[in-house]
């Protein structure tokens, strides 16, 4: 039995991560991956759309001008806008969703416990969270960023004397724990925006080298991971269009017609590298979860603690 609320030192952490998906992966993705198919295949149908429209000329693509390279065909403008607004939307949806849903998981693992709920019950726990995961993302874009920009900017200029080099290697993923400990609690307990970023910080304090060195580790795992997948796709995508322009004899004249084929195996590439961030992006956040319930039996044992030493001396 996977057990939520325990004390873990750093290795227990990064150990819970990945046994947290030994136990719960193939219900978890399921979900995932049924929720988000139809709306990342929209996606890709999107940005084959976009790409069909545009005319890839050899002159245009030799052009230092964006505007000539980026012309839509047949002068569908209205039809381009309308596209890239209907994109925008459903990556928002989707970012909304998977920012949500590790969270709703494990909250809801916590409340059965076990995986035994279905994908009806996960959407009806994000309609009713909805309009908070909106509330806190507005909070976080118009009050964190600006505070955490001029932060990391100073620490940026602080390199320059040295000491901002491990300044920075500690704030960045200090910063992003303190983050979503602070989701974690807004949408796990009936906590205000400011009331959760205060509870983060003690959470965060109580086990500070532990908690960062294990977001740290995660985060480099995570990006080294996505670095690596993400060039072999662009190499290869790459690879197919200069076959595709060398077999064109007249490409220094005729325009470059990209094949159904190629405009596919780019949209496909798009889908992949953002379902490939979605998953990755869970991995860190079933981390930060781990990380928030580990603390959180910290805090109770604490508190017990404290509790028991009051009964003892009476």
């Amino acid at each position: 039995m996977f057990e939520l609320y325990k004390k873990r030192e750093l290795g227990e952490c990064i150990a819970d991560t990945f046994g947290f998906f030994k136990h719960f992966g193939k219900h978890f993705f399921k979900i995932f991956f049924v929720i988000n198919g139809g709306f990342l295949l929209l996606t890709g149908e999107l940005i084959y759309w976009f790409i069909s429209m545009q005319d890839l000329s050899a002159g245009n693509l030799q052009s230092n001008n964006p505007n000539t390279v980026f012309n839509t065909s047949n002068g569908n403008f209205p039809l381009f806008i309308g596209l890239l607004i209907v994109l925008m939307i459903i990556v928002i949806v989707l970012s909304l969703f998977n920012a949500g849903y590790p969270v709703i998981y494990l909250k809801l693992i916590e409340q059965n416990k076990n995986s035994n709920f279905s994908i009806e019950e996960v959407i009806k726990a994000f309609k009713q969270n909805a309009l908070k995961i909106i509330k806190f993302s507005t909070g976080m874009i118009f009050i964190v960023v600006p505070v955490l920009m001029i932060a990391i900017v100073l620490m940026f200029l602080l390199c320059f004397i040295v000491v901002g080099i491990p300044l920075l290697i500690i704030s960045l993923p200090a910063f992003f724990t303190l983050v979503n400990l602070s989701f974690y609690s807004y949408l796990t307990e009936d906590k205000g925006f400011f009331e959760s970023f205060n509870h983060a910080y003690a959470l965060l304090k109580q086990n500070f080298w532990n908690t960062i060195g294990t977001t740290f580790l995660m985060m480099l795992m995570v990006q080294m991971v996505q670095a690596s997948v993400t060039m072999v796709m662009y190499f290869f995508v790459f690879f197919v269009f200069l076959i595709s322009a060398v077999g064109n004899s007249n490409f220094e004249t005729a325009p470059f017609e990209g094949s159904p084929f190629f405009i596919a195996l780019v949209s496909l590439l798009f889908v992949f590298i953002f379902a490939l961030s979605y998953i990755l992006n869970n991995l860190l956040m079933i981390n930060q979860g781990i990380i928030y319930y580990s603390l959180e039996a910290d805090e109770k044992t604490s508190t017990r603690d404290i509790e028991l030493i009051g009964t003892d001396n009476e």
